[in-house]
Parts: C-alpha cells; sequence; structure tokens
C-alpha cells in the first residue's frame, strides 16, 4: 500500500472555479489556434509536395513516414515533461513547432531537389507534434473533472472545426489566387504557412495561461517496460490495440486521396479546398451533437456506432467522380469522423489514470505510428507497382479492413453493461436522435 501510495502523483488542490473556467476558455483559444495551424500549414503539406514535384507514392510518405521516426522519438516526452513540467514543455515544443514553418515555406521559392529537405521539416514537425500530444492529455486529465469531459470536448471540438474550416478555406483561396495570378502557387505557399506559424504561436501563448495541476511537482514516470506489461494485462490494452487497428485499415488509402483528387480527378485547388472544406463543416456541425450523444449512450457505443459509419466511406469514393456527389459523400464523411475522434479521445482518458496517462499516450501513439506507416507505405507500394489505376482497388482494400477491424473492436470492447443501450438501439439514437429515447413521464 505504501508503494502504491509514493506511485501516484501529487495533485495541487483543485483550482477555484474562475481560475478553471479561465483555463477552459484557454483550452479551446489554443484548440481553435492549433487547428487554424493545420488548416494553414498541415492540410496544404501533401499538396505542397506534389507542387515540388513529389510522386503519388513520395506524397504518401510524407504524410506517414515522419510519423515513425516522430512516434519512436517521443517515447522521451514524458520523461523530459517531468524534468521541466508538462506546461514548459507543451509551450516551449509548440513554439519550435511553430517555427517548422519557416525552412518549409522557404522550399517554395527554391530549386533542385527539394524533397529530402522536405521530408526532414515535415518529420521534426511531427516529431514535436507527437511529443506534445501524451503530455497534453495529461495534463487536460488532471485539469479536466471526468463530469464534463464529454461535452466539453464536444464543444472544444465544434470550436476546432471552425478554425480548421475557416483556416482551409483561406488558405484555398490564397492557393487558387496565386496559381491563377501568378501562374504559380508558390506565394500562395508561403503565406499560408506563414499564417500557420502565427497561428501556432498565438496557440502557445493561450497554452501559457492554462493551470496545471501539478506546477512544480513533476509526476512519478513508470518505466516503460512496466506500463507495457501492465497495459498488456487491462482491458484498456485491448481497446487501444483496437484503436491502432482502425487507424492502420484507414490509412492503407487515406494519404492518397489528396493525389487522387488533384492528379486522378483533376480537381482544381479551389474544387479540393471545396471537399475538404465539407468534411470539416460536417464536423462542426456534429462535434457537440456527439458530446450529447456520448453523455447519453455511453463512450463505448459512440466508439462502436461512429467506427462502423467509417467503414464504407473509402469504398463510396469508387461509386462516383461527380463534384455534388463527393460533397455528400464527405458531410457523411465529417460527420462520422466527429464521433470517432471524440469517442478516441474519451475512451482513452477513461483508459488511463494520472499516475500512467503520459506514458501509455506515448506508447498508444508509438503504435498507432507503426500502424499507419506499415499500411500507407503497403496502400503505396501497391499504387506504385499497379500505376494509378488502382486507386479503386486500394480504396476497396481499405473499406474490407475497416469492416474486419471493427468487428474486432466489437468483440474486444465487450458485451452490453447494465444501463448501457443496445447496438441497434445506440445506432438509432446516433442517426433518429429522438426514435429511442423514453418519454419525459416515463422514467
Amino acid at each position: 500500500m505504501a508503494d502504491r501510495r509514493l506511485a501516484e502523483p501529487r495533485v495541487t488542490a483543485t483550482p477555484p472555479p474562475s481560475r478553471l473556467r479561465g483555463s477552459l476558455r484557454a483550452s479551446v483559444a489554443d484548440g481553435a489556434c492549433h487547428a487554424a495551424m493545420i488548416g494553414f500549414g498541415e492540410l496544404y503539406l501533401p499538396a505542397f509536395g506534389l507542387f515540388l514535384g513529389a510522386s503519388a507514392f513520395q506524397v504518401g510518405l510524407l504524410t506517414t513516414l515522419p510519423m515513425l521516426g516522430a512516434a519512436v522519438a517521443q517515447l522521451a516526452a514524458p520523461r523530459l515533461a517531468c524534468t521541466v513540467g508538462a506546461r514548459a514543455f507543451v509551450v516551449g515544443a509548440a513554439v519550435v513547432q511553430a517555427l517548422c514553418f519557416v525552412p518549409i515555406s522557404a522550399l517554395a521559392l527554391g530549386g533542385g531537389d527539394r524533397y529530402p529537405p522536405l521530408l526532414a521539416g515535415v518529420t521534426l514537425y511531427w516529431l514535436l507534434a507527437l511529443g506534445i500530444n501524451p503530455v497534453w492529455s495529461a495534463w487536460m486529465g488532471r485539469m479536466m473533472p471526468a463530469h464534463l469531459r464529454g461535452r466539453f470536448f464536444g464543444r472544444r471540438n465544434a470550436a476546432i472545426n471552425a478554425a480548421l474550416l475557416a483556416s482551409t478555406l483561406v488558405g484555398g483561396t490564397l492557393l487558387e489566387t496565386s496559381a491563377r495570378g501568378a501562374g504559380s502557387a508558390a506565394l500562395g505557399f508561403v503565406a499560408t504557412f506563414a499564417l500557420a506559424a502565427v497561428c501556432r504561436l498565438a496557440g502557445a501563448w493561450f497554452l501559457s495561461r492554462q493551470h496545471d495541476p501539478m506546477i512544480g511537482q513533476p509526476p512519478r514516470r513508470p518505466p516503460l517496460v512496466g506500463t507495457l506489461r501492465t497495459l498488456a494485462n487491462r482491458p484498456a490494452g485491448r481497446v487501444i490495440a483496437l484503436l491502432v487497428l482502425v487507424m492502420g485499415a484507414v490509412n492503407l488509402s487515406a494519404p492518397y486521396f489528396t493525389p487522387y483528387m488533384l492528379r486522378r480527378l483533376r480537381l482544381s485547388y479551389a474544387e479540393f479546398t471545396i471537399l475538404s472544406a465539407t468534411v470539416l463543416l460536417a464536423r462542426i456541425l456534429a462535434s457537440a451533437y456527439w458530446g450529447r450523444v456520448a453523455t447519453r449512450i455511453g463512450n463505448r457505443r459512440v466508439l462502436q456506432v461512429s467506427g462502423t459509419l467509417l467503414v464504407p466511406l473509402a469504398a463510396l469514393w469508387v461509386v462516383s467522380d461527380a463534384f455534388v456527389y463527393l460533397i455528400g459523400l464527405q458531410l457523411l464523411a465529417g460527420f462520422a469522423w466527429a464521433g470517432f475522434e471524440l469517442a478516441t479521445i474519451l475512451t482513452l482518458f477513461d483508459a488511463t489514470n494520472d499516475t500512467d496517462r503520459a506514458q501509455v499516450l506515448s506508447l498508444y501513439t508509438l503504435l498507432n505510428g507503426v500502424a499507419i506507416v506499415v499500411a500507407s507505405v503497403l496502400g503505396g507500394l501497391v499504387l506504385r507497382g499497379l500505376g494509378e489505376g488502382s486507386y479503386h482497388g486500394l480504396f476497396l482494400a481499405s473499406t474490407a479492413l475497416r469492416a474486419a477491424t471493427m468487428l474486432l473492436v466489437a468483440r474486444g470492447v465487450g458485451g452490453r453493461r447494465p444501463g448501457e443501450p443496445s447496438f441497434g438501439s445506440a445506432f438509432a439514437q446516433v442517426l433518429v436522435p429522438f426514435a429511442c429515447r423514453r418519454p419525459a413521464g416515463g422514467r
């Protein structure tokens, strides 16, 4: 018992409600700034690779290969955070991440083979991004009262997606205007990446304004091997493994949708931006809704229902290339991803505790990175070997793998719990919100 007490982190007193509200508002602002950075910068990195002359295979690697090295290196993040403190680590890493866009944007105005330095810059970007994630999640898990998580993250995700939508539209407009006016999108890429850097710096400032319950008291970091063994024997370990498999199935095809749209379908930057923005719009409209649904039917059911909706998305791209159809498909995708992302966040919070959260999420990030890279490289090799005509086959294969992994998820998360709706009832409540709710007087 004494050893267990020593292993628990010493959390400072809960902040006053006004301090907590201020921190949560700053968290929403930070999330919006981070999303704007993605909309101005990260979202257009694959298109930037194509602009520099990269092949579809190289663009797929650019999207995923940096994650592998970054996922391995980020295992050191919890140790560094224990040394300097979670808030100091996250804020410092966010500032350096913003500065990554300086050398990346300079490549737009250079010459020669610019793919290697682009790959190096994107790798550093992802190293910082993945290093921040487990430390930030552990920090938020300590600060955020459990009973507020569903609604707060639902609303926060809505703000994030709104910022992502706005930045995506502005970034796409800059690219389209630059390409039409000067005959090259180089200046447009420089402008969007500069805005991405500014937004990330603003987000770093909002991060510094948030309360850290562990300030001045770095948590004890459990040994990596011990954490892995413990996780393997816990239900949380099985759920995390299943989430990793789902992301692997998705990323068999996901990195190649940008080359498919810009090269195979020959969409303009404006059309590409509209399709990207449509997903974000659906996420905005659905995020708060999924938060309410999670409160009503539980995180497990949200994970299962939203994951089921993800299964056919890749295959539906084979049905038609009509632009109106693709917009409808993107609306469905945004709705499904809003639920799955929220369920993933809540599931990871529920599956960990203050003692091991950062370490467990570092392991999850590593396994997730490996799954994403292996799947994307496999998909890239298929495209490279069979040519661009194999895009549709790749999309169908991804759907088959998604279906298989969701069956594993259904088995892995266990049977129905007391008070939990059946899967069919939960599915109906998601698609027809009032279909299975009891009348007000029927409790």
